[in-house]
């Protein structure tokens, strides 16, 4: 039987075709159709990734423009205040992110050693030669709320040879309250001057000006009371007022609460700050005080005084400050009534008057020197004939200060004292000279001072 080429050559062709077929469908698809491929489900999720991105950046616009608002209703809630770059959500809600709730803490310890060349020859004002722990002092301090902030410091202080310790400052303050105003309560250094303030330990000198130690103490002014200050909103300078009264059953440095008086003290300082460029600045004020020493209603306390300090400073590095006080004190006392003509007569005043004057150069980060000059007076002084004697105590002293930080110190100083008194019959002249060297070490978080 003769074999059917016909269907061979078919059947041949056929597989040839499904061969071809299956090598066509196994090829390496080209380059173009790939890319092709790849593009068209790439465009379709950049598509989708901007839609949804529009949709993010819309909803993030949204959320700003709604924190703005909400930004500009709690600034017109606090508007007129001293807070107002402290908002609050709401009067009656806490905001912590607007205030630092932190308290902070702090230790200080102020080792003055004292020698006097004249001792116990000399006439003036004695110091103890030896070395003491002059104050040991800690305080905290911080924001008890988003309306109150609190403060409270106690120190030891040796005398004779014995340490005592009190409370040097315990109060509240309400910072942010309306038109700009403030308002402390509490015991506290009164504000007046410059130096009333400002603790011993942190004082750009060892040892009290004259008239400061002659008028108020060694230390400060401290009492029990309320002190309302404002802020005045003039664009040219900055001026503040503080007004205050306490119990004023003391004055000065005192280990008591002092005794009962007839009438409160009351204060009035009256501060401005001015800055003139190029790192220099001033800071002026004039204070006012009565005050009543006795229980006798009549018998009363006038001081008037005048602060001011200019300063410039080059970051750390380097500074110059200038700074002084002048006061004037009067002590009126009540009238004096003849028992038999019952005629009053005006007693004669007491009046007194002091200055003193400070410069002192930081000419390197670690090392500074200064001058103070000291001036007092007591025009009320008379002689054994009865005219005004002639009397007066100048001082000059020099000192140097090595600042190891922020935090210590040590410095020494040399004090050449100058005292006249022709009001007494024998030592009407005399000359002093003191020594001192003063070491100043804080622990913790102090906080600043005030310009």
């Amino acid at each position: 039987m003769k074999p059917n080429f016909r269907f061979s050559k078919i059947k041949k062709g056929g597989m040839f075709l499904s061969l071809l077929f299956s090598v066509i469908l196994f090829a390496e698809v080209p380059e173009w159709e790939k890319e092709l491929s790849d593009k068209e489900p790439a465009n379709k999720k950049n598509t989708e990734s901007s839609a949804k991105s529009k949709e993010s950046n819309s909803d993030w616009e949204a959320d700003l423009e709604k924190d703005l608002l909400d930004q500009e209703k709690r600034e017109k809630g606090t508007e007129g205040s001293r807070g107002i770059t402290s908002p609050v959500q709401s009067n009656q809600q806490i905001n912590r992110s607007a205030q630092n709730l932190m308290m902070d803490a702090y230790a200080a310890i102020d080792i003055v050693g004292a020698w006097d060349r004249n001792k116990p020859r000399g006439t003036g004002e004695r110091i103890d030669n030896q070395l003491d722990i002059r104050t040991a002092e800690f305080g905290f301090n911080g924001a008890v709320d988003q309306w109150m902030r609190a403060n409270f410091i106690g120190a030891a202080h040796g005398e004779n040879g014995k340490y005592f310790f009190e409370v040097h400052e315990a109060w509240v303050q309400f910072p942010f309250l309306p038109f700009n105003t403030s308002l402390k309560a509490g015991q506290m250094f009164i504000d007046v001057g410059r130096l009333n303030k400002i603790h011993a330990h942190d004082r750009a000198f060892t040892m009290t000006p004259i008239v400061h130690e002659k008028f108020i103490g060694w230390e400060s002014a401290i009492d029990t009371g309320a002190e309302f200050s404002i802020l005045f909103p003039w664009k040219w300078i900055t001026q503040e007022l503080v007004l205050g009264a306490t119990n004023g059953r003391k004055w000065g440095h005192s280990h008591d609460g002092g005794i009962q008086k007839n009438n409160p003290l009351l204060y009035a300082h009256l501060k401005h700050f001015y800055y003139f460029g190029n790192n220099w600045g001033t800071q002026f004020g004039f204070s006012g005080i009565r005050f009543e020493p006795t229980t006798e209603r009549k018998n009363q306390r006038l001081l008037y005084g005048m602060d001011a300090v200019l300063r410039w400073n080059r970051s750390n590095l380097s500074e110059i400050m200038l700074m002084g006080e002048g006061w004037y004190q009067q002590e009126i006392f009540p009238s004096n009534l003849d028992p038999i003509t019952f005629q009053k007569t005006k007693a004669p005043t007491k009046d007194q008057w002091g200055a003193y004057a400070f410069l002192d150069f930081k000419f390197h980060q670690l090392w500074s020197i200064g001058f103070r000059y000291d001036y007092f007076t007591d025009k009320s002084l008379v002689d054994q004939n009865g005219d005004p004697a002639k009397n007066a105590i100048e001082a000059q002293s020099f000192q140097m200060t090595f600042h190891s930080s922020e935090f210590g110190k040590v410095r020494g100083s040399v004090e050449r004292r100058y005292i006249q008194d022709y009001s007494k019959a024998t030592n009407e002249e005399v000359r002093e000279y003191r020594f001192y060297i003063q070491t100043v070490a804080v622990l913790g978080s102090h906080p600043a001072h005030s310009y």
